[in-house]
């Protein structure tokens, strides 16, 4: 986990890079996890919000989004399966969206994962897949 922490403000910044290219607003969360998925660390960066309100809470109960949950909860679903977030494998878990913007790699001592949220589900990906392109960690 060492190694990530030296890689990981890399990662961000270059995450970050890449939602401002493409101009969207969001959240990065960047974590190496352990084999087992049990045992974390992470860094999270708004870039410019961490939530969006839908502006019309009588269509939900949820009055709109927020983007740090989502991030994570797309990271605890590739905690679980081992696969880049809405992969399908199965469905969702309570706390879980199914959403895509979460890519995860095997490394020597587990994985890491890059997570994006406050886009549209292919900018998200991308804005993941930037992040762990710019991963250096074996």
């Amino acid at each position: 986990m060492e190694e990530f922490q030296s890689n990981a403000a890399k990662i961000i910044i270059e995450m970050e890079n890449h939602a401002r290219k493409l101009g969207v607003k969001g959240v990065i969360v960047v974590a190496s996890m352990d084999n087992s998925g049990l045992s974390w660390v992470s860094q999270m960066k708004a870039v410019d919000t961490i939530k969006v309100l839908d502006g019309s809470p009588e269509k939900s109960q949820y009055p709109g989004y927020n983007f740090i949950g989502v991030a994570y909860s797309k990271a605890a679903e590739m905690a679980d399966t081992k696969l880049n977030s809405g992969s399908k494998v199965r469905p969702a878990y309570q706390g879980e969206f199914g959403y895509q913007g979460g890519v995860i790699k095997k490394v020597q001592t587990g994985y890491v994962l890059t997570v994006f949220s406050g886009a549209t589900s292919e900018q998200d990906l991308e804005i993941a897949k930037a992040g762990m392109n710019a991963c250096h960690v074996k």
